[in-house]
C-alpha cells in the first residue's frame, strides 16, 4: 500500500473543498436554472417552449436531471412542516420518511405516465406524435406544481396550490401548438383532457403509495 493510499478514509475518498465547492456551485446553477425556466414560462411561455424545443436531450436526462429535483420539493416540504405542526405524532417518523420517498418516486413516474398520454392523445387532436416533445411538455408544465410544493411548510396555505394548478393548464395549453404541432384552437381542450386524465392516475398511484409503510 502506498503512502498516499495510507492516508486516506478506508470508506472511500477523502474529502475535498474543491470537491464540495464544484457540488454546490452545480446544485446553485441547476436551482437558479429551474427557477429562471418556471419564470420564463409564465412570464413569455411560446418563446420558453421554443427554447426547450430547440434544447437536444434525452427523457432520462429530463426525468432524473429536471423532474426529479423539482419532485422532491413537496414531499420534503410536507415532512417539515408536517414536523413544525406536530402532525408527525399522529405516525412514526420512520414511516413518514418512507411515504415521502415512496411520494417522490411515484411523482417522478406520474410525470413520465403523463409523457406517454401527452403523445398517445396526439392523433386525437390532430396534432403529431412526439416522444421526446411530450416529456418536455409533461416535465415542464408540471414546474408550478413542483414548487408550489413550499405551501406544504405552513398546512394552511394548500389552498395556493389550486393557482399553480391553473398555472400549469395555461403552461400546457401554450405549449402543444409548439412542440406537440397541435392546432391552437384543439390545444386548450387537449390540456385539460391530459390534466384531467393526469389527475385521475395521481389519484390511484397516491391512494396505493400511501398503503406503504
Amino acid at each position: 500500500m502506498s503512502p498516499d493510499n495510507e492516508n486516506e478514509p478506508r470508506g472511500g475518498r477523502r474529502f475535498s473543498v474543491e470537491d464540495a465547492r464544484a457540488r454546490a456551485e452545480q446544485a446553485y446553477r441547476k436551482s437558479e436554472f429551474i427557477l429562471s425556466r418556471a419564470y420564463g414560462l409564465l412570464r413569455e411561455p411560446d418563446k420558453e417552449w421554443r427554447q426547450i424545443k430547440a434544447e437536444a436531450t434525452t427523457i432520462p436526462n429530463i426525468l432524473l436531471g429536471y423532474v426529479a429535483p423539482l419532485a422532491a420539493i413537496p414531499p420534503v416540504c410536507d415532512l417539515i412542516g408536517s414536523t413544525l405542526f406536530n402532525r408527525l405524532l399522529v405516525i412514526e417518523p420512520g414511516e413518514a420518511l418512507i411515504r415521502a420517498v415512496v411520494t417522490w418516486v411515484v411523482t417522478v413516474a406520474l410525470v413520465f405516465l403523463l409523457g406517454l398520454l401527452i403523445n398517445a392523445l396526439a392523433d386525437q387532436f390532430e396534432a403529431d406524435r412526439d416522444e421526446l416533445g411530450a416529456q418536455k411538455i409533461a416535465a415542464y408544465s408540471l414546474t408550478p406544481a413542483f414548487l408550489s410544493g413550499v405551501f406544504s411548510l405552513w398546512p394552511p396555505l394548500w389552498w395556493l396550490s389550486l393557482f399553480a394548478l391553473a398555472a400549469m393548464v395555461f403552461i400546457m395549453y401554450r405549449g402543444l401548438p409548439i412542440l406537440m404541432k397541435a392546432p391552437q384552437e384543439r390545444a386548450l381542450s387537449y390540456a385539460a383532457t391530459v390534466t384531467i386524465a393526469g389527475m385521475v392516475a395521481g389519484i390511484i398511484l397516491f391512494s396505493l403509495a400511501s398503503c406503504v409503510g
